[in-house]
């Protein structure tokens, strides 16, 4: 048991891209890295997707020849084998659910034990953890929640991204769990498109769901925008009538607090974190069910009053995600990991 923080090194994976959930959360962590933390790049090499990167980010500690210190990573892969104490954040468990066999078996069989070797475990929501308990038989003292927070940018953003109509934003990826064909028939449904508001996605235009927009009748009425730059996504939701996230699972659900962050009303979910996340703030529907998502469009679209009372209460709600409060407990978890030695 080693005496309280003094200057220590703490080794990280920086592989993590800036623009993917993940590399965000790395980059808020480390602008509030506290004094007594040096921060080092362990210089993992290879793929951060490679069923090698366990043993990758291992051998890059090795590398930096150093007794002393922590591993810590905003990025949910542990290593194998590391002499120091290993802190790793786990954001969801998509891969046990909406991926393959193969990464399934790749969790349970190479990720799960080393899990159990970790110092700490760190989630990102209550539900999280409570799913990552369940899974792993961690002990419940080593497993973690640090909430993410939400950016200044959105916080502060005064500005409108420029479309010429009024539109229903969803802001993510494609992925299936994403529930985006269900979305789209659900506005197609609704009355949104004879009054000309319009379903704006982020993302590369998704052939699957253009084709579904042909057939439903609104291929007009339905966008995807592509790559945006970072300073336009506040813009784009500060835009928008409203923010539309009727995932089928999700860890936290970021684009719930950049929405409430931007003072824009919020249709989401019934399951796994996102009521956890929206909180009163938000109008919340079964994501299985298109007739629920499009009833849920027509009401927080239609109606003032509601609208007013989501976006008043959506700003006291983002208050709870916090980057520097997070960060303290974050790297206070890293001290104590050091601490133990």
């Amino acid at each position: 048991m080693r005496d309280a923080p003094t200057p220590y090194p703490v080794f990280t994976d920086l592989r993590w891209p800036l623009k993917t959930g993940i590399g965000n959360v790395l980059t808020e962590l480390l602008a509030r890295a506290p004094g007594h933390v040096n921060v080092v790049d362990a210089t993992v090499q290879g793929s951060i997707g490679s069923p090698w990167s366990p043993l990758a980010i291992s051998r890059a500690v090795r590398k930096q020849k150093s007794a002393d210190g922590v591993f810590w990573s905003a990025g949910f892969v542990p290593p194998i084998g590391c002499r120091l104490p290993s802190v790793v954040t786990v954001h969801d468990l998509t891969h046990l659910h909406f991926y393959s066999r193969l990464h399934r078996v790749y969790y349970n069989r190479i990720l799960r034990p080393l899990y159990r070797r970790c110092s700490a475990v760190v989630c990102v929501s209550d539900y999280t953890r409570r799913e990552f308990l369940a899974w792993s038989g961690m002990p419940a003292a080593k497993v973690h929640v640090v909430h993410n927070g939400v950016s200044r940018a959105y916080t502060d953003n005064q500005q409108r991204y420029e479309l010429p109509y009024r539109y229903v934003l969803y802001p993510g990826n494609h992925r299936s769990y994403k529930n985006l064909e269900r979305l789209v028939a659900a506005y197609a449904r609704s009355s949104l498109p004879g009054h000309d508001v319009h379903l704006v996605m982020t993302g590369q235009p998704n052939p699957a769901l253009m084709a579904q927009a042909e057939t439903l009748g609104v291929p007009a009425q339905v966008h995807f925008l592509g790559r945006l730059a970072d300073a336009d996504l506040p813009k784009l939701y500060k835009g928008a009538a409203l923010v539309a996230f009727v995932s089928l699972y999700e860890g936290f659900g970021l684009p719930l607090v950049e929405a409430m962050a931007s003072g824009v009303p919020v249709l989401t979910s019934n399951v796994s974190a996102l009521p956890e996340v929206a909180g009163d703030a938000a109008w919340i529907v079964d994501p299985y069910s298109v007739a629920a998502i499009a009833a849920g469009l027509d009401i927080v679209l239609n109606n003032a009053a509601l609208r007013a009372d989501l976006v008043g209460r959506g700003q006291q709600q983002v208050a709870r995600f916090d980057w520097d409060r997070s960060a303290r407990v974050l790297w206070s978890l890293v001290d104590d990991a050091y601490r133990r030695g």
